[in-house]
């Protein structure tokens, strides 16, 4: 069973990592150990439905639900620290991006190879793959039933118009975004990523292209990645560069 990361930190900012679809902490785990390593506090919870790899677990939740796990966490972490960081890795970065939009605690943040702006993606193929091997694990039937074909595609859906109804806020957002884009991304159209830095007409955005597939955050760009959030971090929030 997946379970939340919490590792304690000195740092008066606190960080929230929100991992991807079809994922869990480990997504983002070695971010997570190596910002704790400079001294900041981490959280990274788990979306429900995502906790022990079940694809019709996870076919009954909602973005809505995970937006609410996202503002408890927060609000968590706000009570333990002066100020807020949030990261999310694809999925989690829509919720990133909400989160530094509407809420004050959440002072600075960004996005990992997230589909915040509208695009093509190659989600429902990837998760297919993914539905196949967690039930090959299981020993249980790999084709899926027309009501699975059809959750998939509601809950593809309302993730869409969730973050449909985040673009609007963007135009008016002013605090520092850290902006990750996997130039070979597979999952997702890179363009999506691309396209957020002119989306954010008022904020100071630092953008990062890394020659990496998807998952930036584990595959060979993640050393990079764990500099360039650190590097983000002493100059927004620390002010040392």
């Amino acid at each position: 069973m997946k379970a939340a990361l919490h590792l304690p930190g000195a740092n008066a900012l606190g960080v929230v990592l929100l991992h991807a679809y079809t994922g869990g902490p480990a997504d983002i785990n070695l971010l997570a150990h190596a910002l704790n390593r400079q001294g900041y506090p981490v959280v990274a919870p788990v979306f429900a439905g995502h906790e022990n790899n079940d694809p019709d677990e996870l076919l009954r939740q909602s973005p809505l639900i995970w937006w609410d796990q996202v503002e408890a966490t927060v609000a968590a972490m706000a009570n333990q620290t002066e100020q807020v960081a949030v990261f999310g890795l694809s999925l989690g970065g829509i919720f990133a991006m909400r989160a530094l939009a509407v809420m004050p605690q959440v002072t600075l943040g960004g996005v990992i190879a997230s589909p915040v702006m509208s695009g093509a993606s190659n989600v429902p193929v990837n998760f297919w793959r993914w539905f196949k091997a967690m039930r090959r694990r299981q020993h249980l039937p790999l084709s899926p039933t027309a009501a699975e074909q059809a959750a998939l595609t509601q809950q593809l859906v309302a993730i869409e118009q969730f973050n449909a109804g985040t673009q609007p806020l963007l135009a008016g957002l002013t605090k520092p975004v850290f902006i990750a884009a996997a130039l070979q991304d597979t999952m997702i159209d890179p363009q999506r990523t691309i396209a957020l830095q002119a989306a954010l007409k008022q904020a100071p955005v630092t953008f990062k292209g890394y020659a990496a597939d998807h998952v930036l955050t584990v595959n060979a760009a993640h050393h990079q990645l764990e500099h360039d959030i650190e590097q983000f971090l002493m100059k927004e929030y620390e002010g040392q560069l």
